[in-house]
């Protein structure tokens, strides 16, 4: 190394840099080239992701269309029956305004009945309107209030059928004049008068709201739009059915509950074989 003048080191030095920088140079330019390929790659993948998602989507509204159009074609029937029964509950609520505001009002045996039905009348007036005018694309579905709406339907009907109940028990009729005074609307008034046919009627039709109220809740569920978030293209599964405990509780309790049952059930019918399977192992050993 000693023995290396000045000038042949930089010789040397300068053949090493032209041997050393075509390379480096050349790395970097494939460096260049491969980020400029992986960001095309990835622009194409999120025009993919971006094609493929408004192609799901689109499927998914035109399930949703298809769903709706199932349950308006199969719940119209009781779309209908639920309107009329809300519009005459209605007429039925005023009906006793305009009675009381006339001085007609009931004993004061039967004040508490006619007041308590009265409040489930106006009840299932304010869950049935919105639900029935509404339809399978109204805001009580959107919202997840039909199951709620139903559960109260159901509750003022049983309340409803209470107040009747107790109604017939406690009831006496009103005192009429005499005989040479007395008329037929006197004689039908003093065994039925306008409040005993309000509650008479207000049964009858807040039970056929509640009938039709749980038809529709059932389509909805079937048709996979109730409860809010469910996938109408799959709709409910296989096992799943819509149960009557719906009535009084959500659906996943109403399924918890019924599987917890079969399994009871399971056990009990399990038990008996068991049992005799096991007297048929002792006999045949029993010589």
């Amino acid at each position: 190394r000693s023995t290396i003048s000045l000038p042949h080191s930089r010789f040397y030095l300068c053949a090493i840099d032209h041997l050393v920088r075509p390379p480096l140079l050349m790395a970097h330019g494939d460096f260049a080239l491969l980020a400029a390929n992986d960001s095309g790659a990835s622009s194409g993948a999120g025009k993919a992701d971006a094609v493929d998602r408004a192609r799901r989507q689109e499927l998914l509204q035109a399930a949703f269309r298809e769903a709706h159009a199932k349950v308006d074609l199969t719940s119209w029937t009781w779309l209908v029956q639920g309107r009329f029964a809300a519009g005459f509950i209605v007429l039925l609520l005023l009906m006793r305004v305009v009675a009381w505001s006339q001085g007609n009002i009931p004993g004061y045996s039967v004040l508490g009945i006619h007041f308590l039905t009265t409040g489930a009348d106006l009840c299932c007036a304010c869950c049935a309107i919105p639900l029935f005018v509404g339809g399978s694309r109204g805001y009580c579905v959107r919202s997840g209030c039909v199951g709620p709406a139903l559960t109260l339907i159901f509750s003022m009907s049983m309340v409803d059928i209470g107040a009747l109940v107790s109604f017939l028990l406690v009831d006496t009729p009103r005192p009429l004049a005499p005989e040479s005074e007395r008329s037929a609307v006197d004689l039908l008034e003093a065994v039925m008068g306008v409040w005993d046919f309000a509650l008479i009627a207000s049964v009858a039709l807040e039970l056929a709201l509640c009938a039709s109220a749980w038809r529709l809740y059932r389509e909805l569920r079937v048709a996979g739009l109730y409860p809010p978030g469910s996938n109408p293209a799959i709709g409910m599964k296989k096992d799943d059915e819509v149960s009557l405990m719906e009535l009084v509780c959500e659906a996943e309790d109403a399924k918890y509950m019924r599987q917890q049952w079969q399994q009871h059930c399971s056990c009990l019918g399990d038990a008996p074989k068991q049992d005799g399977s096991q007297r048929a192992v002792v006999n045949d050993g029993m010589p």
